[in-house]
């Protein structure tokens, strides 16, 4: 029986990937995460598309994305940080999905990413304060465009995962 995606979004580091694929194995769903997809289709990392192309161009991506996967049943889906930038891209993630806002504050997000450095927004930049100034700057699409909200604070993606799971599954798993 086909059933409504679950479509992660929040800020990068926030584990959407993590609990996503946990959270696929609950529900025996196909996991996809957009920004894999893409570098798989264009056969370039983030990092280098935005380096070579741009931001602009991988928005272009990624809208294209949004738009394939929406076509899709029976996916958790985990996108891209920014995709809330566009409202496009969410208009068509809704069509067949359940969007859940995995939301977490600057010093986790920061805890999270400090050793990573192939994130291109956050490159050659003081992280925490560029962490600051984009969250700040998406943290009311991410709200508003949620259907389900939930702090990973002190959750870990396997909590997450079987509350998300649980609530899909009473308020969401309809046809």
């Amino acid at each position: 029986m086909a059933k409504k995606n679950i479509v992660l979004i929040g800020f990068m580091g926030c584990g959407k990937t993590t609990v996503g694929k946990e959270l696929a194995k609950k529900l025996n769903f196909y996991f996809l995460d957009i920004d894999y997809m893409i570098q798989k289709e264009e056969n370039k990392s983030i990092e280098k598309i935005f380096e070579i192309f741009g931001e602009d161009y991988f928005r272009a991506l990624e809208k294209e994305a949004c738009y394939k996967v929406s076509n899709f049943k029976n996916y958790v889906i985990s996108t891209g940080g920014g995709v809330i930038k566009d409202e496009e891209n969410i208009i068509n993630l809704k069509r067949n999905g359940v969007i859940v806002y995995l939301k977490a504050t600057p010093q986790k997000i920061y805890e999270n990413l400090k050793y990573d450095n192939k994130r291109p927004l956050l490159k050659d930049k003081d992280k925490f304060k560029t962490i600051c100034d984009l969250l700040k700057q998406r943290e009311d699409l991410y709200i508003k465009y949620a259907d389900i909200v939930f702090d990973i604070e002190d959750n870990s993606p396997f909590v997450l995962a079987k509350n998300i799971k649980m609530i899909y599954n009473v308020y969401y798993n309809k046809k």
